[in-house]
């Protein structure tokens, strides 16, 4: 069976998921491409590589800049349909 403590556990597991996932990086629509916003990391402002770049607001940032105002909707994930 199931103890109490296992419950809380698992509790606790699925409460830090979910924390991580509210308040960590976030993907945004941005003009026509898609970045990810995040405070503790910037790319260079000369970053050439095809990827989703991590950005930051004008004044708190030494990297890749923009602006709030065009910050578009958090992309959502598409679930994955099991077979």
């Amino acid at each position: 069976m199931i103890s109490q403590s296992d419950l809380i556990l698992i509790a606790l597991a699925f409460a830090i998921g979910y924390i991580d996932d509210v308040t960590g990086p976030q993907k945004h629509h941005y003009e026509q491409t898609i970045v990810v916003v995040d405070k503790k990391y910037q790319c260079p402002t000369y970053c050439a590589v095809h990827h989703n770049h991590s950005v930051y607001y004008a004044p708190e940032s030494r990297g890749m800049v923009i602006e709030k105002e065009k910050l578009g909707k958090k992309v959502k994930e598409k679930k994955k349909k099991r077979k």
